[in-house]
């Protein structure tokens, strides 16, 4: 059974399905190839385009909340953090996240840019996750997971879809698709979506906050008729607008009254890209399956405020000058070719391929020394993968060896191989393990940028100097001659999946990893500059206080290390053929190599607590008479901590229980009607707050939404 079976089936037939097909979704993401989740060695999960569409996601991240064990949190209205594992952050970047095979994981940030992956969500037809490594396989970022959302072909999307939705706190989103047949033979899918919503609650006063956000996003797929092999080609183009507060260091003089050496400052940012991507398969003379895939993806971020930490100097000024409005962003381009062969043979199942990727950016900076970075740079990445499924006993165990082998354009040569082994002494069960190491690139801003992180009273580092006068910024800059590592990271793991009955099975997942050269920041031995303390005394005596400064001198680093270790277990229930339950609990726990650095410091704590280490969800779906669907969803999360520049320490999250419910209504076999409430239980609550860029924290509130989706 195809995975698209499952959003052709109706609910009750979905709902009556055994386990055993339900468990035969075919997917690629582990192994580049179509594969069932039984038979991977790996923590595999698939969502469902039927799960999508239960769940009333309304974007990406809110459909992996029903990924046990991923670790899922709203930053701001539009603004989510995502990750595998730990390392939880805005721009996580140890999770490879790919749309249709092609990567959107953006070197620019070493991550993923949530806000600007709006997919028409009727359009996905599942979305398949690996948690754990996948390096060997798709290469350096693929640290602690690979997602890989794959949308409908154009022959699935034949006729017309339009979807409208409308919530409070402004929300109103509109998307549609639309599929045809080529007068050459073949088809044709275009798919298109625009939503608007106002800010949620500031943290701190509950007020409205400043992050509301209008999105857009167009589509063309055709896939024309071939007499040898298949050919896909998609083209997008998307933008977006929103608003965000940043908090950044300040010299006393121009920090917000109330928060000396810290100031808000008020964002409007705008983006734009498109994306152009062709796929062909084809099976050669020799029986072997190729597939050569290429894509151009364009994308240009720009963020307009207040910027500048207040430091800076010029001829016959103070040291401190005034923040300016200006704009600060970026444009980059990937032009990504790849190429993979596989050949099948009694006993061996090999994989081999090539990648060539150029990337290309350029930084739009403010002149101000908040940020200071080399404009442009052009970067060659080349990579070869191998990958063998060994039989040793047929339908019982096999041996997988692979290794990717990648020349990075900032970190060098890295090699990531693995080996798994999968066990199956019956056909309903299932035991897996599997050694790996993986690797993770810097961002540029990381390994070659200048940046005021934080700024705080000069007496509280030299007493002598009396308070209130005097700002001590702390400025992280790279090492001359410095090389660049890539993290690293070797991971154990281990599952077990058990198929009870038709009605009833387990899946379970453990593992322990340990990371070295993780990017950091450490002080420098003598972090204090004498000239530099004379020279803020003598701008003190000719300007007077709250204008000059001295600087903490500290560097980037490849030194922190952690360990990471924990466990998924996941449940699937079918006690009616009416009702289905799901449920999840997750363990995690990741140590740090505590040290008496004070930056060293603060970013191990940062590793430790940005995901929370107790997850939990119970999910139940009915199918109801006449015609209806009842889905309900619980979910909780533990605690985390994170840091800010308005206090001293981590500043805690407390756990929360969130609540949602779904209430459908097929009112024919082409229109389908929905109430939804979210996070019912509590008015508002806390779920991250990002400290790359430092945010202002805004809070998730209760909320409800209708939605109309009909198709002809």
């Amino acid at each position: 059974m195809q995975a698209s079976c499952a959003w052709a089936a109706g609910a009750d037939e979905f709902l009556d399905m055994s386990l055993e097909e339900l468990v035969d979704y075919r997917i690629t993401s582990m192994s580049r190839k179509e594969q069932r989740v039984a038979d991977m060695a790996a923590a595999a999960y698939v969502i469902s385009a039927q799960d999508i569409h239960r769940s009333g996601a309304q974007s990406i991240p809110e459909a992996l909340r029903l990924v046990p064990g991923l670790n899922v949190a709203q930053i701001s209205r539009s603004r989510w953090a995502v990750s595998s594992r730990g390392f939880n952050d805005r721009f996580s970047s140890k999770l490879l996240v790919q749309v249709d095979g092609r990567s959107v994981y953006s070197p620019l940030f070493s991550g993923v840019l949530w806000e600007s992956q709006y997919t028409v969500m009727e359009d996905i037809e599942r979305i398949e996750v690996i948690r754990g490594p996948g390096a060997a396989l798709w290469g350096t970022n693929a640290m602690n997971g690979v997602i890989n959302i794959v949308t409908r072909s154009a022959a699935a999307s034949q006729g017309s879809m339009v979807s409208a939705v409308l919530g409070t706190g402004a929300l109103a989103s509109a998307s549609m698709t639309h599929g045809g047949e080529l007068a050459q033979g073949g088809h044709f899918k275009v798919f298109g979506k625009t939503s608007r919503m106002d800010g949620s609650p500031v943290r701190a006063t509950g007020e409205p906050g400043n992050d509301s956000a209008t999105q857009q996003r167009l589509g063309l797929k055709i896939e024309p008729r071939l007499d040898s092999g298949k050919l896909n080609i998609k083209a997008e183009v998307h933008q977006d607008q929103s608003h965000d507060v940043w908090v950044t260091p300040a010299l006393l003089a121009y920090s917000d009254q109330g928060t000396p050496f810290v100031r808000e400052s008020f964002l409007s940012s705008k983006g734009q890209g498109m994306a152009l991507q062709a796929r062909y398969l084809w099976k050669d003379d020799q029986g072997a399956d190729n597939a050569l895939q290429a894509s151009v993806d364009q994308d240009r971020s720009t963020y307009a405020g207040l910027w500048g930490s207040g430091t800076g100097t010029g001829a016959n000024k103070p040291l401190g000058e005034a923040p300016r409005v200006l704009s600060m962003g970026g444009r980059k381009t990937d032009i990504d070719l790849d190429f993979q062969q596989r050949r099948v043979g009694d006993v061996h199942d090999f994989i081999w391929g090539l990648n060539l990727r150029h990337t290309s950016d350029n930084l739009m900076l403010p002149s101000a020394p908040y940020l200071l970075l080399d404009g442009r740079s052009k970067r060659l990445n080349y990579s070869a993968f191998v990958h063998d499924e060994i039989t040793l006993a047929p339908e019982r165990l096999k041996l997988i060896l692979g290794s990717k082998f990648e020349k990075d354009g900032l970190t060098g040569f890295n090699i990531q191989p693995n080996v798994r082994m999968l066990y199956t002494p019956a056909q309903q069960e299932a035991y897996w393990g599997a050694l790996s190491r993986s690797a993770r690139s810097l961002r540029r801003t990381e390994s070659l940028g200048t940046v005021d992180i934080s700024a705080q009273d000069a007496n509280g580092v030299i007493p002598s100097i009396p308070p209130h006068l005097i700002t001590a910024v702390t400025t992280l800059s790279p090492l001359a001659d410095a090389p660049l590592k890539a993290e690293e990271a070797i991971s154990l793991e281990a599952g077990w999946r058990k198929q009870f009955s038709n009605f009833l099975s387990m899946d379970v997942a453990l593992f322990v990893t340990d990371y070295k050269h993780l990017r950091g920041g450490r002080a420098l031995p003598n972090p204090v500059s004498a000239a530099g303390v004379q020279q803020a005394l003598a701008c003190l005596a000719a300007y007077g206080p709250g204008l000059c400064y001295f600087t903490l001198d500290a560097h980037n680093a490849n030194v922190e290390k952690a360990r990471a270790y924990g466990g998924e277990v996941a449940l699937e229930w079918h006690p009616q053929a009416w009702w289905k339950l799901q449920t999840a609990y997750s363990h995690l726990r990741v140590k740090g190599v505590h040290t008496d650095d004070f930056l060293g410091q603060a970013q191990v704590q940062a590793f430790e607590n940005s995901a929370p280490k107790h997850q939990f969800s119970l999910n139940n779906n009915f199918s109801l008479p006449h015609q209806f669907n009842l889905d309900v969803r619980l979910r909780y999360n533990s605690e985390t901590g994170h840091f800010t520049l308005t206090s001293s320490g981590l500043t805690r999250l407390p756990s929360y229980t969130g609540l949602d419910m779904r209430l459908a209504w097929k009112m024919d076999r082409h229109t389908e009607l929905s109430v939804q409430g979210r996070n019912l239980l509590k008015h508002r609550h806390s779920e991250f707050i990002n400290i790359f860029p430092v945010s202002r924290a805004h809070d998730v509130q209760r909320s409800a939404l209708v939605q109309a989706v009909t198709r002809f």
